[in-house]
C-alpha cells in the first residue's frame, strides 16, 4: 500500500462489511423491483416473501399454499382482467406440477437477485476501499461508524420495504382455508383463498363438472346402443381426436368412447395443449389419467411444445417423431407439426426445417415405410405422401372443422373436427363452446386395412349423437381398399 501502509484485519473486515451491507441493499432492490417473466399466457412478477408461505395473486383473487421454511415467493399477474368467474377458473385451474412450477420460478427469481446482489456487493467493496486511508488520508474513527451505520440502516430500510413490508400486507388479506378441492380427479394441494370472485369461480368449476359428467352418461349410453352392431363386423377399434386444447372436460368424454368401443388406443392429431407450457402439464397428466391404461399415440401439434411431448412420454404415452410405431395391430407414422404457437405471441418454425422440407421428408419416409395410417397435425403436410399414394389412410386435424374422408387415388384422407369444442386460440374451459366431435375407425388387425369409421358429436348443450357405420371405400370391387380386398 501507498506510504507503506498494511492494511490491518480490523480495517479488512470493515470494507468487507461494507461490501455485505452494500450485497443486502442490492438484494432488496431487485426483490422490490421484482422478476418479470413468462406464466403460460401470463405476464406476471415474482419476488420473495417472508412467513407467508408461497401466493399467486392475480388481483380480484389470490391463493396461498404453505410451504417449508421462512421464505416464500410471491407471484403477481401484471395487468390482469377478467370478463367473469369462468375465466378465473379457467386461470386458476392451468396448472399442472405446482412444486415443479414454483422451483422453476423461485430459480428464476433468485437468478434475477444474484445480479443484483453481486452489483451491490461489488458496490459496497468499492465504497469501503475509498473509505480506506490510502485514498482519503488518515480517517477518524467514527467515520467507519458513520459508514456502517449507515449502510446498515439503509439495508434495514430496504428489506422493510420490499420484503417485510408486502409480506406483511399478503398476511393482512381475508384468508379462507379451502381443502379436499380437485380439478378433473387431480387432488389440489391444502390452500388459502382470498378475493370476492373465488365463491362463483368455484361455482363455475361445479357447473363445469355436472356438464361434462352428464356429457359422460349420455356418450355410455348411445355408444352402448352400437355395440352389438360393432360387435358383428369382428373389426378393431382405434379412437382420433385433434386439437383438445387442455379442455380437461372432454378427457373424460373421450375416453368413455374408448371404453364403450373397446378400442385399442388413442390416436391424437395434437394441439392437446394451448401453449405447450410446464402449467399445462395437468392438461396431459388428468388426459393420460382419464384414460386409465388405454394407449395414447400422437403427433404434436403447432401449440404442443418440446415439454408436452416430454410430459407426455413420461406418462407412457407415444409421441410420433418420424419413425414408424406399431400398435394392436397398425403400422403408423407421424412427426410434431413443424410449426410452433404459443397464444400472445407469433408462430414460428419449430427448428430448422421448412414445412416444405417438413412435407418432403413426411412423404419420402412414408413411401419407404408404406404405413398403415399416416397421422400429420395439419392436412397441407400430408400433400406430397397424398400425390404419392404412399398410405392407404391419412389421418389430421388443426383445420377445426371437419373434411372427408376424401379417395384421392389409392389414400383416403380426413381432417376430424376440433375435439376440444373450442374456437381456434380460445381457452378451452367450461361447457362446450362449439360441437366438438372424435372419430371411431375399424380395422381388420391381421392385414392393417382400416375398413370404416364413424363418428361421435357432442353439442353444445350436452347432446350426443353417434353417426352411422361408413366404409371408406364406396367400392367394394376396387383392387384396394386401404389394403383390404
Amino acid at each position: 500500500m501507498s506510504g507503506g501502509h498494511r492494511l490491518t484485519w480490523r480495517e479488512a473486515a470493515s470494507i468487507v462489511v461494507v461490501g455485505l451491507l452494500g450485497a443486502v441493499i442490492g438484494l432488496a432492490l431487485g426483490n422490490a423491483v421484482g422478476s418479470v417473466t413468462n406464466l403460460g399466457p401470463l405476464d406476471v412478477t415474482t419476488r420473495l416473501t417472508t412467513g407467508v408461505g408461497s401466493t399467486f395473486d392475480v388481483g380480484v383473487a389470490a391463493v396461498r399454499l404453505d410451504t417449508p421454511g421462512p421464505v416464500g415467493l410471491s407471484i403477481t399477474a401484471n395487468d390482469v382482467r377478467f370478463s367473469g368467474p369462468a375465466d378465473l377458473a379457467d386461470t386458476l385451474t392451468s396448472f399442472g406440477d405446482v412444486e415443479a412450477v414454483a422451483g422453476s420460478l423461485r430459480r428464476a427469481t433468485l437468478a434475477h437477485l444474484g445480479g443484483y446482489v453481486e452489483v451491490g456487493a461489488a458496490t459496497g467493496l468499492l465504497l469501503g476501499l475509498l473509505t480506506h486511508r490510502p485514498f482519503l488520508g488518515r480517517p477518524a474513527t467514527g467515520r467507519w461508524r458513520v459508514v456502517h451505520a449507515a449502510g446498515a440502516w439503509l439495508a434495514l430500510g430496504a428489506l422493510a420495504t420490499s420484503v417485510i413490508g408486502p409480506s406483511v400486507n399478503l398476511a393482512r388479506r381475508s384468508w379462507t382455508p379451502v381443502s379436499g378441492l380437485s380439478v378433473e380427479g387431480q387432488v389440489v394441494p391444502n390452500v388459502l383463498v382470498a378475493g370476492n370472485l373465488l365463491d362463483e369461480a368455484v361455482r363455475v368449476l361445479e357447473v363445469n363438472e355436472n356438464f361434462y359428467e352428464q356429457v359422460r352418461l349420455r356418450t355410455a349410453s348411445a355408444m352402448a346402443e352400437i355395440a352389438e352392431d360393432d360387435a358383428q363386423r369382428g373389426l378393431s377399434a382405434f379412437v382420433f381426436e385433434s386439437d383438445l386444447h387442455c379442455n380437461l372436460g372432454m378427457t373424460r368424454v373421450i375416453s368413455e368412447v374408448a371404453v364403450q368401443s373397446q378400442a385399442g388406443f388413442v390416436l391424437s392429431g395434437g394441439d392437446i395443449t394451448m401453449s405447450g407450457t410446464q402449467l399445462e402439464a395437468l392438461c396431459t397428466d388428468v388426459y393420460v389419467s382419464r384414460l386409465d391404461g388405454t394407449p395414447l399415440v400422437l403427433v404434436l401439434g403447432n401449440h404442443d411444445s418440446v415439454q408436452t411431448g416430454a410430459d407426455l412420454e413420461a406418462s407412457s404415452a407415444g409421441v410420433l417423431r418420424g419413425e414408424p410405431l406399431q400398435i394392436e395391430g397398425l403400422t403408423l407414422f407421424g412427426d410434431s407439426d413443424p410449426y410452433r404457437s404459443q397464444i400472445g405471441s407469433p408462430t414460428t418454425l419449430r427448428g430448422d426445417e421448412t414445412a416444405a422440407e417438413f412435407t418432403d421428408r413426411i412423404a419420402e419416409t412414408a413411401c419407404d415405410t408404406e404405413p398403415d395410417v399416416l397421422v400429420v397435425h395439419d392436412p397441407a403436410h400430408a400433400a406430397s405422401a397424398i400425390e404419392d399414394e404412399c398410405t392407404p389412410l391419412v389421418l389430421s386435424g388443426h383445420r377445426h372443422r371437419e373434411e372427408g374422408p376424401r379417395i384421392e387415388g389409392d389414400t383416403v384422407t380426413y381432417t376430424v373436427d376440433n375435439s376440444g369444442g373450442t374456437g381456434e386460440n380460445t381457452p378451452s374451459y367450461g361447457p362446450l363452446a362449439t360441437n366438438s366431435t372424435v372419430a371411431l375407425f375399424y380395422y381388420d388387425a391381421d392385414t392393417g386395412a382400416v375398413r370404416g369409421y364413424r363418428t361421435v358429436e357432442f353439442g353444445r348443450g350436452g347432446s350426443v349423437e353417434v353417426a352411422d357405420y361408413r366404409q371408406l371405400d364406396p367400392d367394394p370391387d376396387r383392387d384396394k381398399v386401404n389394403r383390404g380386398e
